[in-house]
């Protein structure tokens, strides 16, 4: 699988993100082989989280965001956009 990187708040700039965006904060989601990894920029400090099922990693992406007060993503398993 090609590396594949997919931004959590649909290609909106952090910069929108509030307050905490312009300290370097931000949450994506990369497909690594078969793997998903969250990375996690906090104050500039980059972390990442691997995990199997996508699903996980967009699970844990999302509370990062909430905890960074970043805006969320809407979930794709509710059926609305």
């Amino acid at each position: 699988m090609d590396l594949m990187q997919q931004t959590i708040e649909n290609r909106t700039p952090d910069t929108l993100a509030g307050p905490g965006a312009l300290a370097g904060m931000a949450v994506t989601v990369v497909a690594d082989r078969d793997e998903w990894n969250v990375v996690i920029i906090e104050d500039g400090v980059e972390r990442r989280q691997s995990f199997v099922q996508h699903d996980w990693a967009l699970s844990y992406a999302r509370g990062q965001r909430l905890r960074l007060g970043l805006p969320t993503i809407p979930d794709p398993s509710s059926g609305t956009a």
